[in-house]
């Protein structure tokens, strides 16, 4: 019976452990970017940045697509384990969405879903803290 319970706190442990690596906090105020289809020939270049409330609880994303056309932005909140999601919607029709997750204070992982905008090409994008 001592050994059960020694395996079950082992696990217990080990769970949360794992679940603390999937996701991390943002830097308070940081600001991350990268870009999606850098290199692409079919699909326009999307730069993707993501600026971090002081609270750290919040984020603005702003996004372009290609060159001269007016930027994409949605405020939007961060849970506590890291994790975001949100989306622009005209009326019943999402137009685009984000959906992401810090990986660790300098990093961070963003889907961006292109449904109705710029050339309908989305993907995933690695973001990187700036200095």
């Amino acid at each position: 019976m001592p050994n059960r319970v020694i395996v079950i706190l082992v696990l217990v442990l080990v769970a949360a452990l794992a679940g603390g690596a999937l996701a991390a906090s943002p830097k308070k105020g940081g600001v991350y970017e990268g870009a999606l289809f850098e290199t692409s020939v079919g699909a326009l270049q999307k730069k993707v940045r993501l600026v971090v409330a002081k609270s750290g609880t919040s984020a603005r994303v702003i996004w372009w697509c290609g060159t001269g056309r007016a930027p994409s932005t949605m405020r939007f909140p961060i849970a506590a384990d890291g994790t975001f999601k949100a989306s622009n919607n005209a009326g019943t029709l999402t137009v685009w969405a984000i959906k992401g997750r810090f990986v660790s204070p300098s990093k961070a992982r963003v889907a961006l879903q292109l449904k109705a905008i710029c050339d309908g090409r989305g993907g995933t994008v690695n973001l990187a803290l700036q200095p």
